[in-house]
């Protein structure tokens, strides 16, 4: 039997009033709904959307089911769209032993940009924080922040491979 965890995740883009292309990064909340209880690391971001695919679910159905659980149920028929016109891309899909984690990217329209940033913070949803692609390097490795107080500044702190997928993202979706 395959015990290995599959991850599945979404880096949405859009354009800024520059034109200049955008991340739009999640911020973890202080409290995990699903496991009821204190979210580790509260404050760092994340891919746009990111979770564990349920028993039965394909990456697709998974990325679908994260939107809009994360993003809301608005926000899935743009990405069933993207992905129809071929716009949603593999961005990165990696395998260890243990996991296998795949990211989608696309850049979205600025009526689903501004949806998203309508979206209200709660105790489980930090916010999006925009970052341009000068911006990645800045990005500080979680193994420099304490588990339990997570981002208390202004810094931008990933997991390593989340920071990969986002650099990833920018490369192929220019």
């Amino acid at each position: 039997m395959d015990t290995k965890k599959r991850f599945v995740g979404i880096q949405l883009f859009a354009k800024n009033a520059a034109g200049e292309l955008v991340a739009i990064l999640q911020v973890r909340g202080k409290w995990n709904t699903e496991k009821n209880s204190p979210e580790s690391y509260p404050g760092i971001c994340q891919v746009t959307a990111f979770g564990e695919l349920e028993e039965g679910e394909d990456f697709m159905q998974a990325l679908l089911r994260e939107a809009q659980e994360e993003l809301g149920n608005e926000i899935v028929p743009f990405i069933k769209k993207l992905k129809d016109a071929g716009q949603l891309k593999e961005i990165d899909n990696y395998e260890t032993p243990e996991k296998q984690i795949v990211i989608y990217g696309a850049i979205v329209e600025e009526n689903v940009f501004n949806i998203l940033m309508k979206k209200k913070k709660n105790s489980s949803f930090g916010g999006f924080k925009i970052i341009r692609q000068n911006e990645i390097e800045k990005i500080v490795d979680l193994k420099n922040i304490d588990r339990e107080t997570g981002v208390t500044d202004e810094i931008i702190a990933m997991f390593p491979d989340a920071k990969k997928a986002v650099k990833l993202a920018f490369e192929k979706l220019k």
